[in-house]
């Protein structure tokens, strides 16, 4: 996922690359923070985590986002599947990107704007048809049951 921001996009991770399961994505070269990008994620039902990043002045206003990869190994995802994860994150920056132009700096607008975003709700509708192919863990679909893989 890591590679794929970076060799494709350009994009900076804030360690230089990834050493382990997360990837720490530094947004301020693109102008964003990581609170908004992590909304804008929310609203596409990718889960990340805004993130201090090195330069930052506030926990407040982070300059970037974690995202970490065992939910998604553990529904068996692999590289190819991480390298269209990326493609998303790609396309949610890019909208937000659109959004904060008409919104300003403020979060509070930001998301008040996010939410009619025609784009994200393409971009969401896409993810959820890409995820669903992937099995949750402990969910039987043949019973449409959770199973606890531990046992009773």
């Amino acid at each position: 996922l890591g590679n794929r921001l970076q060799s494709k996009y350009g994009y900076k991770m804030a360690s230089g690359g990834t050493e382990n399961h997360l990837v720490v994505w530094d947004l301020k070269p693109q102008g964003i923070t990581g609170s908004k990008f992590e909304k804008a994620c929310d609203a596409v039902c990718i889960t990340l985590n805004k993130n201090c990043v090195p330069g930052d002045r506030s926990a407040v206003t982070p300059g970037g986002v974690r995202i970490g990869a065992p939910a998604l190994t553990t529904r068996k995802m692999c590289e190819e599947d991480f390298e269209q994860i990326g493609e998303f994150l790609h396309e949610v920056l890019q909208a937000s990107l659109k959004i904060q132009e008409t919104s300003g700096p403020k979060l509070k607008d930001f998301c008040a704007l996010r939410d009619d975003d025609a784009t994200l709700k393409d971009i969401r509708e896409r993810v959820n048809k890409f995820t669903t192919t992937f099995p949750m863990p402990g969910f039987d679909p043949k019973d449409m049951k959770y199973t606890n893989p531990l046992g009773p």
